[in-house]
């Protein structure tokens, strides 16, 4: 496969994913506002926020087609022009927007796993969620966005060095000019070209630095709420005199969802930002493997919701349930159709 085809097939990609992702989304959304036990109580509100997120962010996905791209020490998020109907300036913000959506993502992660500690362990902290400072803990996700996007906005702009250094390679790998791109990145040292001295851009390596925290702090918040969670469900499950069997069951199904909701975004979105990052620093960027990392954020909208239909129940008998009505419409109008054309067909053609 030739390389400049790679962001015809991105394209392709991002409109199959994103489809999935506000469908998907949708269907959830449904779920849990008509199927929801009460047991789930505000729960099914963090959920419901997430999944409206979600669809936001893949419209935007699918309106700007990102492709992320490193070249030895510089990180950058490429918006191609040609195919937009909005001006440069515009597809800017709508590119530090697309950064604030993937910082809030990391954010959402940290939150949603929290809430769910909290209530396995009784913990006190839990009486806010369940008043007005509910908002307050979704206000995070926004904020750490906002962070991301002013970030990239101020820090990781475009500079005339930084395309200078990527007008060659981009040439070479994309077959268009760096012109045709509108960029937001960090391009954090070179060597001069005059005494081959170090030179260090410490805007942009600011900038790495506020989002290196991000995802540590995500991933440290993560594993951490998510080992506890594991210990306390343990502890119940052996106690099970304490609590009912059906909210075992169900806060069990919700740990369950959640561990799998977690290997996604760590498969997906950590894994692949880390090593961009880590092997920018190190003068190795990734070059064209980075487009994989393109199609796994793309993807994570339309697949972060599936275990939710599988693993919780109510969804699961819900999804379950209207499949099965709408293969049974199905077949039955099949069936019709084909006695129709039974009778059609021995009916004897009267002559005139």
């Amino acid at each position: 496969m030739n390389l400049y085809d790679l962001p015809q097939y991105l394209h392709i990609f991002n409109n199959c994913a994103s489809s999935l992702a506000v469908f998907f989304n949708s269907v959830l959304i449904y779920l849990i506002l008509t199927k929801s036990p009460k047991q789930l109580g505000v729960y099914k509100y963090l959920m419901v926020f997430i999944s409206v997120f979600e669809i936001f962010y893949s419209i935007l996905e699918v309106s700007l087609v990102p492709i992320h791209y490193s070249y030895r020490s510089s990180v950058a998020v490429l918006i191609s022009t040609s195919d937009k109907l909005f001006s440069r300036k515009f597809l800017l913000i709508l590119n530090s927007f697309y950064w604030g959506f993937f910082g809030s993502s990391l954010a959402i992660f940290g939150v949603h796993f929290i809430y769910r500690y909290l209530v396995i362990s009784g913990n006190p902290l839990l009486r806010t969620f369940q008043s007005w400072k509910f908002i307050l803990w979704l206000l995070i996700p926004v904020v750490i966005g906002f962070i991301w996007a002013l970030t990239g906005i101020y820090l990781c702009g475009p500079t005339e060095e930084f395309t200078e250094y990527m007008r060659n390679h981009v040439k070479e790998v994309f077959n268009n000019p760096i012109e045709e791109y509108e960029y937001l990145g960090a391009f954090m040292y070179e060597r001069s070209k005059k005494d081959d001295s170090l030179l260090i851009y410490w805007g942009p390596i600011a900038g790495m630095i506020i989002m290196s925290i991000t995802v540590m702090v995500s991933f440290i918040v993560i594993i951490v709420s998510g080992i506890k969670c594991y210990l306390r469900i343990k502890r119940l499950m052996r106690n099970a005199s304490t609590t009912s069997s059906r909210s075992q069951a169900l806060q069990a199904q919700l740990f369950n969802a959640l561990v799998v909701q977690t290997m996604i975004p760590m498969l997906l979105l950590h894994t692949p930002v880390s090593l961009k990052f880590g092997f920018a620093i190190f003068d190795a960027g990734l070059g064209s493997y980075c487009f994989i990392m393109s199609m796994t954020i793309a993807l994570y909208p339309a697949i972060d919701p599936l275990p939710n239909f599988f693993i919780i129940s109510p969804y699961r008998k819900a999804a379950y349930g209207c499949f099965k009505k709408r293969l049974l419409k199905t077949i039955l109008v099949g069936k019709r159709k084909a006695n129709e054309m039974e009778q059609i067909e021995s009916t004897p053609a009267t002559v005139a």
